[in-house]
């Protein structure tokens, strides 16, 4: 025996079956959309890996030129150290004294002038250039040979002078005092580089003279005038 579904079980079947495809239809756009949306996201991370990828290659490749420019002035450091008869931390200490001690005299120039940094500054020199050497002649009276210590590097030359601490009278106290007493020390900058293995002192009547051999002679060229 058929049965025969009545209207109302025909109108709510027929509801049922829509409201089913349009759940399916629902779940079809929300999986197309969440397929989308993990596309979008999957692009996403590969752009960010590309520029991550391109970061570290800049970071390796300033990191190659960092170390490239360490290398050639390591290089460059034993190169003048060797020339100059030290090693790399005694040059590189060097060169920190005596560019404090230039600044320091380019301050007390600016502050005291010139005439009054001659005045102070001992034993007095004067300074020569020839087209080969430098040469500095020092007075220094009161004392021996053996009491003068000279120090020479790539770019100055220091005297150190150890002068008699004693007075020459017993009971006696200074009203004036100029002459030298103690350890006296100079150190004189030097406009040009020089070889410092080669340098050679002589100390005769109270003079001092010291002979630096440059490391690029001056090469005087004669020109036409047309």
């Amino acid at each position: 025996m058929a049965i025969v579904e009545s209207k109302e079980e025909m109108k709510k079947n027929m509801d049922n079956k829509g409201k089913i495809d349009e759940i399916k239809e629902g779940s079809a756009e929300k999986k197309e959309d969440i397929k989308k949306k993990a596309g979008e996201v999957k692009k996403g991370i590969n752009e960010k890996k590309e520029d991550i990828s391109e970061n570290i290659e800049q970071v390796k490749e300033k990191a190659g030129e960092v170390k490239e420019e360490a290398s050639k002035q390591k290089e460059q450091l034993e190169k003048e150290s060797e020339e100059e008869g030290r090693n790399p931390a005694e040059k590189v200490l060097s060169d920190l004294i005596s560019n404090f001690r230039q600044r320091t005299g380019e301050i007390n120039e600016a502050y005291g002038g010139s005439e009054s940094k001659n005045t102070t500054d001992k034993p007095l020199i004067d300074v020569l250039e020839t087209n080969e050497d430098i040469i500095i002649i020092a007075d220094i009276s009161g004392v021996k040979k053996e009491d003068i210590d000279i120090g020479v590097s790539k770019t100055n030359v220091t005297i150190t002078t150890n002068f008699s601490d004693e007075v020459p009278f017993e009971d006696a106290k200074f009203l004036n005092k100029e002459r030298s007493y103690g350890v006296q020390k100079r150190t004189i900058d030097l406009s040009t580089s020089i070889r410092s293995k080669e340098a050679t002192a002589k100390f005769k009547k109270c003079t001092l003279t010291i002979k630096l051999p440059k490391i690029e002679k001056d090469v005087i060229t004669k020109v036409e005038v047309d």
